[in-house]
């Protein structure tokens, strides 16, 4: 009895963790995991109010089993120890299998040895079928008494751009993650630039709120857009009256208010105090009319209301008010310094499975055995015709 040789532990380790069955494992978690983020609404990380909203939203839907899901980390999936422990074994998967593909690429560019068993072929004249072989635009190499027949270097270098793809992507998303931040509910009016907290970049609306323009890497979402006002106050001689937010805000020539809810301010020198209330319905949008109530100060009588749409001067006594119509937009900024990788990375994934698909890996080996011609690997279909015939 023969003795065999002991298996590489090193080699069998290696074959199994780029193996597809784990590659298959890993992608199935990673998107089960995805799935879960579609399904329940995750936790927001930052935004105090809006965990607020947050949670009363689940536990009115989930109820008592609320706590139990968060135990589980059903709402944190994606901040999760054990999702970013699958990312770095994916990641760690595909560096291993695009090793592998580049030394593949490379041994293939001389004649191997087939590691499978020799059939023979029926009705194969090996000169004929070098010439048929270079006509399916296979590379064919001949190295007596082997003829090998193979797509390389297509076969093996789309792979290679799948794996590098992938790679790409994964990397593109850690670097988003690390360097990456997001600003949801950013209130700009029209024709106003704001300076993003903390950051110096900026986002600005035209006069409309339909166009937004920004810094450059930042990537915007137009939540919602409503009426605003910009709105300023002149006394009979035209002399220009300051308008008070609150009672703790300085005192300012003109007002921008976005009329997200009824806003109010104050005339002090005339005292007045104004309310604006957006009036809502079915046309509602950045253009909608805006009711306007003029109460005295003291005692706080009605002295004039009214509607006004767009642009308008509005006379109280001595005081004349200007409203201009200034419309706001909701925005979400995004600062995205993954971006470039991510989409190069989309792009090498998709023409390396694309490419895989056209140029599938296939190579087989052929000679002249005593009872005519053989051959090994994957053999195609013309050549086995006869034989399954």
């Amino acid at each position: 009895m023969i003795a065999q040789p002991p298996r590489d532990p090193w080699r069998v380790i290696w074959q199994i963790v780029t193996s597809d069955v784990s590659l298959a494992a890993l992608l199935i978690a990673v998107a089960a995991g995805l799935t879960v983020t579609v399904w329940l609404p995750q936790m927001p990380v930052a935004d105090p109010v809006a965990y607020a909203r947050w949670l009363s939203e689940v536990q009115a839907h989930f109820g008592a089993a609320t706590q139990a899901m968060r135990t589980l980390g059903l709402f944190t999936v994606t901040h999760s120890l054990g999702f970013r422990i699958l990312l770095a074994l994916l990641a760690a998967c595909l560096l291993l299998r695009l090793i592998e593909s580049s030394d593949r690429l490379r041994q293939s560019q001389e004649v191997m040895e087939p590691m499978g068993e020799w059939r023979g072929l029926t009705g194969v004249c090996l000169p004929d079928v070098r010439d048929d072989l270079r006509r399916w635009r296979y590379r064919v190499l001949h190295q007596p008494p082997l003829l090998q027949a193979d797509r390389w270097p297509w076969a093996d270098l789309f792979p290679l751009l799948a794996h590098a793809g992938a790679l790409l992507l994964l990397v593109g998303l850690l670097i988003t993650h690390l360097w990456g931040w997001q600003v949801e509910g950013l209130i700009v009016q029209g024709g106003e630039q704001a300076t993003l907290p903390g950051t110096d970049k900026w986002v600005a609306l035209d006069d409309d709120a339909r166009r937004v323009t920004h810094s450059p890497g930042l990537v915007t979402f137009v939540e919602e857009r409503g009426p605003g006002v910009r709105v300023s106050a002149a006394d009979s001689t035209r002399r220009s009256l300051p308008l008070q937010q609150t009672t703790e805000a300085d005192p300012v020539p003109q007002l921008a208010l976005a009329l997200t809810e009824d806003q109010y301010f104050a005339i002090p020198e005339a005292h007045l105090v104004v309310r604006l209330a957006p009036q809502t319905g079915p046309a509602a949008g950045t253009h909608s009319p805006v009711l306007v109530q003029v109460y005295r100060s003291p005692p706080g009588r009605l002295t004039t209301e009214t509607v006004v749409e767009g642009d308008a001067d509005l006379t109280v006594g001595d005081v004349t008010l200007k409203l201009v119509s200034a419309p706001y937009a909701r925005l979400t900024a995004t600062f995205n310094p993954g971006l470039w990788p991510t989409g190069a990375g989309l792009v090498l994934l998709a023409a390396g499975l694309l490419g895989s698909m056209i140029w599938p890996v296939r190579r087989f080996w052929l000679r002249e055995g005593t009872d005519g011609v053989e051959g090994s690997g994957d053999l195609p279909r013309a050549l086995t015709k006869d034989e399954e015939a």
